[in-house]
């Protein structure tokens, strides 16, 4: 409760004898009102907010950890407040609650056909400590994703696999929701840009620091810095596409509604969250720790250079673990 004992108690129902019923008093003195926070629930069970089938979609669960990756489901909270003034009355609820880590099944998710050629390298293969995961996870057959003969994916063999199936590359996989995944994470965008069919060079979001050599360009980089930077593509009509050249580097989550092409040197310390296709060009390393979904195709290293993505299970977790509460539901009770 935050604000007088006396109207906590009567609006509220807060009682100084129960240990559990923590009083606050309020900063001011001014307005007439008490605030009631509890954990949600429903049936008497404490309810969560999580993606516990991995589709990509936060909902509410009762399991307060995720029973597939193990990750710890946040809390949700009912918070009530009630205000009074010239003898009328309001009362407002909403839910709030923080986000739990973005769901990223393989450090390189596609939903159409997918190659993976040239020098580019896809790690599932943990490098921060976490559970491995699959180096391309996609949700069609696994045909659809070819590689080439300098290219390499490596990762954890996905469950279920078959004999013929193609090592480190999950088919079959559920349909994920990247729209979802997108608005859940664009309204805390610090950077956010309306640009359809646009070219942008030289942007820098946070400079990643390389791991140190030999094979730097193999093992996750390292930032402190949180950005959420977010492309709006759409001309009218449709969505249409961003180009990021020059050197663009970043740290955070990188949104973008529409196609992304990645031309030259590019390095990215977090998630890259496509809800088109991406594709790497031109000269240049371009190097990505964290993971990188796609709700479209996926073409690597199409013209020159190297190409690097390497899943990193806390270059993932460390981008919503500072966010603030989100607020899920709110209500306007007279």
């Amino acid at each position: 409760y935050i604000g007088d004992a006396t109207k906590a108690h009567n609006k509220g129902g807060y009682d100084s004898g129960n240990p559990k019923h923590v009083l606050v008093p309020s900063l001011q003195s001014t307005l007439d009102y008490t605030v009631k926070i509890v954990h949600q629930t429903n049936a008497g069970l404490i309810l969560y907010w999580g993606d516990d089938n991995m589709d990509g979609r936060y909902e509410r669960t009762i399991n307060p950890v995720n029973p597939t990756t193990g990750l710890t489901n946040p809390n949700i909270y009912l918070v009530t407040s009630y205000g009074s003034a010239a003898g009328a009355n309001k009362e407002i609820k909403v839910e709030i609650a923080r986000l739990p880590p973005i769901t990223v099944p393989g450090a390189l998710y596609v939903e159409a056909p997918t190659n993976i050629l040239g020098n580019a390298k896809v790690f599932g293969m943990d490098q921060c400590g976490g559970a491995n995961v699959p180096g391309v996870v996609t949700s069609l057959a696994a045909d659809q994703v070819s590689t080439g003969p300098n290219s390499t994916v490596t990762g954890s063999s996905p469950p279920g696999s078959e004999d013929g199936d193609p090592p480190s590359i999950k088919p079959d996989a559920m349909n994920m929701d990247i729209q979802a995944m997108i608005n859940s994470q664009k309204e805390a965008a610090n950077f956010v840009y309306n640009v359809p069919s646009a070219n942008h060079t030289g942007m820098n979001w946070g400079t990643p620091t390389p791991a140190p050599p030999p094979d730097s360009l193999q093992k996750p980089s390292s930032c402190n810095t949180k950005n959420i930077v977010y492309y709006n593509t759409w001309n009218g009509s449709n969505f249409t596409d961003i180009k990021l050249a020059g050197g663009t580097t970043g740290c955070g989550i990188l949104l973008v509604e529409g196609d992304l092409d990645i031309n030259g040197g590019f390095s990215w310390h977090g998630l890259v969250i496509v809800s088109g296709s991406v594709k790497y060009t031109g000269g240049g390393d371009k190097n990505i720790t964290g993971g990188v979904l796609a709700g479209g195709s996926a073409t690597a290293d199409v013209i020159g250079g190297n190409t690097n993505i390497v899943y990193c299970s806390s270059a993932i977790g460390d981008q919503t673990e500072d966010q603030p509460l989100r607020n899920l539901s709110w209500m306007d009770k007279i």
